[in-house]
């Protein structure tokens, strides 16, 4: 794979473009890992995780079950929700993002700030988007957010069904000071009608400019037949199409030192990825024929097979340094299928860095650390999810 250095970018595009919604501060020094669990019988919890806890797991199979302990009592926050009501999760800057669906009215999305621990309310959420969002990407200090057609109006038919495309972005308000800023809602243009109402996006990463967001979607009663690629440029407000598709699974991030992005696979591969060059411009949409060029790592860091329960995902943590989150049903309640009790979930944390060998092969640095624990879980949906803030 062709190692271009970017030199100068910064080390997560979810966090480079929150300048223009805060007040100047000195720059942070410290982060750390927030996890989003659903292990409260009335709601979801935030955890911050002590890096301290994990143990060195240098030259072991990283895929061996370590000794599960219980997350430290209260958490950093919880919040209280009925069980039907889906809570979506995404971060900028040092605010974690947190929207509901809309099936009970208009409620608004809620801002935590990690660096304050202040919890504010954000723009209540558009009525057309009632039944929440498929998709939230973060990139150039917004938040752009994919409806499906689910999420319309129920009497509309199924001609008239479209995915909604809408942003969420700060503004100076003025209403408490001249440098007061408030947060607001708005459409974007349609997706292309490429774009057919029975996709859904499976991964999606953000280019390294920063302006250009990368989509790859399946038909939703095949998900794992991958159909295409997209890209909206969100500078010029233009889509294009591509004929290939991004490798892996959800997010996948960019890291400058590897100059490519980085994702984590169905299989339990790592996969990286590297950027396209035609990032779009005013032009409308055209076909891209270029493949892109792609590798994995040679050793899995889960066997899905062994695992049948098993829910994975990746979390950047700047410089090619990455969590991987695996939960798992404990063997008893696997056999009872018992969600809710206390220690029906194992979760298990792995850090591990990415490099190059002397042959342009990607690699595991030699150092991972892990950590588990028992957690309960209530609901199948929503699968655990981690931040670096």
């Amino acid at each position: 794979m062709p190692k271009r250095r970017v030199e100068g970018y910064g080390q997560n595009q979810r966090r480079n473009g929150d300048l223009a919604c805060k007040r100047s501060r000195p720059e942070r020094r410290w982060q750390h890992l927030y996890l989003v669990l659903d292990d409260w019988e009335k709601g979801y919890s935030i955890h911050k995780i002590d890096l301290a806890s994990f143990d060195s797991d240098d030259n072991q199979d990283s895929s061996r079950v370590a000794v599960a302990e219980h997350l430290l009592e209260p958490p950093l926050l919880r919040l209280e929700s009925p069980r039907d009501v889906d809570m979506l999760f995404a971060t900028m800057g040092n605010k974690i993002f947190i929207v509901t669906d809309a099936r009970y009215g208009q409620t608004p999305a809620l801002i935590y700030d990690t660096e304050t621990a202040a919890l504010a309310l954000g723009p209540a959420i558009p009525a057309h988007l009632q039944c929440g969002f498929s998709t939230v990407v973060a990139a150039h200090g917004m938040f752009y957010a994919f409806s499906p057609p689910a999420c319309k109006e129920q009497h509309s038919s199924d001609d008239d069904e479209q995915h909604s495309f809408d942003v969420m972005s700060c503004a100076l308000t003025g209403s408490r000071g001249p440098a007061e800023v408030g947060w607001f809602w708005r459409s974007l243009p349609a997706l292309p009608p490429l774009f057919s109402v029975h996709e859904t996006i499976t991964s999606y990463a953000v280019h390294s400019d920063g302006h250009t967001i990368y989509m790859t979607t399946a038909y939703r009663d095949r998900p794992g037949l991958q159909k295409s690629t997209y890209s909206f440029n969100t500078k010029y407000s233009v889509w294009r199409w591509h004929s290939w598709a991004l490798p892996f699974r959800d997010e996948g991030y960019f890291d400058s030192e590897l100059d490519a992005w980085v994702g984590l696979r169905w299989d339990g591969y790592i996969c990286c990825c590297q950027l396209p060059s035609d990032t779009g411009s005013e032009t409308p949409i055209e076909l891209g024929t270029v493949e892109l060029d792609w590798q994995l790592v040679e050793d899995k860091l889960f066997r899905r097979e062994t695992e049948k329960h098993l829910v994975a995902s990746l979390t950047y943590m700047g410089r090619s340094k990455f969590c991987l989150i695996r939960s798992a049903m404990c063997e008893e309640a696997k056999a009872k299928y018992l969600l809710g009790d206390d220690d029906s979930c194992v979760l298990h944390l792995t850090m591990f860095g990415l490099k190059y060998n002397n042959k342009g092969e990607l690699r595991f640095t030699n150092h991972k650390t892990s950590v588990s624990y028992r957690v309960a879980r209530h609901t199948n949906f929503f699968s655990p999810i981690a931040f670096w803030l």
